[in-house]
């Protein structure tokens, strides 16, 4: 895997192969050890029918051990070498399958938790598991052995933190607070974000009009109603309805408003 290289794009690491081939010959291990004690039984009956059995043992325990093996292989190299994921601006892209290939898309406004895992076979070859749980996905991602499997499947990784970290970055990026403008938002002691809430709810509740100083701000900016609207990415009709106090601004808006007009959020609305 690269992702030390790259921050936006990734492939599973080699050992992901030599983990996933550990845990398919212990699994096979335990099976034949559970059928192989009754042949030697038999063998040890009917002697005079050796051959026999040493002949039924190679057919039906050997053979397709060592047919498990090779299409193992050649499965997991094809799977490791197609596998890969790409974080672009608004999306998780994970590119996996390989008799039938999938593309996978993760909107971050979906993703709801992120869990990295380490289990036994994985602390043997130190690689992780990242698994990214999403709101409304009904059914797990189908790839090699996708049972249960979350939508946002990423294994085999030597540093998953990084994985996280990015995700965590471009989620807030995505819907988060614009560059710049923390400062000009709230401080935690001065319960802006709390009184912008409650005031906006208590007039959605009441059906009165917001009272706001945008007009004013944008003025003081010498703006127009247009060259605002154009600044935060809306018509200018929203603008004209936010200073009639006719329209509920989403928290975003408030914030890429505020940061237009260099003032803090509180300074948006009248709080009474």
């Amino acid at each position: 895997m690269n992702e030390q290289k790259s921050d936006f794009e990734g492939r599973i690491d080699k050992k992901y192969k030599p983990k996933v081939l550990l845990k398919t010959n212990v699994v096979m291990l335990a099976i034949i050890g559970s059928i192989l004690p009754f042949y030697l039984v038999f063998i040890f009956i009917e002697s005079q029918l050796m051959m026999l059995w040493i002949l039924l043992i190679i057919i039906t325990i050997i053979i397709p051990y060592a047919v498990v093996k090779i299409v193992a292989n050649w499965y997991l190299n094809r799977y490791v070498d197609y596998f890969s994921y790409r974080f672009e601006k608004d999306k998780i892209i994970i590119n996996h399958g390989v008799l039938t290939k999938t593309r996978a898309t993760i909107p971050y406004s979906r993703i709801q938790n992120i869990n990295i895992v380490n289990g036994v076979f994985d602390r043997l070859y130190d690689i992780y598991t990242v698994k990214v749980q999403t709101a409304g996905s009904s059914a797990p991602a189908q790839g090699q052995g996708g049972a249960g499997r979350p939508e946002g499947y990423i294994p085999g990784l030597r540093n998953p933190e990084i994985v996280e970290k990015k995700i965590n970055e471009m989620i807030t990026e995505y819907a988060g607070i614009p560059s710049g403008l923390e400062d000009k938002v709230f401080k935690p002691e001065e319960l802006a974000f709390d009184n912008f809430i409650s005031y906006v709810l208590s007039k959605m509740r009441q059906g009165d009009r917001l009272k706001t100083s945008i007009s004013e701000l944008r003025e003081d900016q010498g703006l127009s109603q247009a060259q605002l609207a154009e600044k935060v990415g809306v018509p200018s009709q929203t603008i004209e309805y936010l200073e009639e106090g006719r329209y509920s601004p989403s928290l975003l808006l408030a914030y890429n408003i505020a940061e237009a007009l260099n003032c803090k959020i509180e300074e948006l609305f009248k709080v009474s």
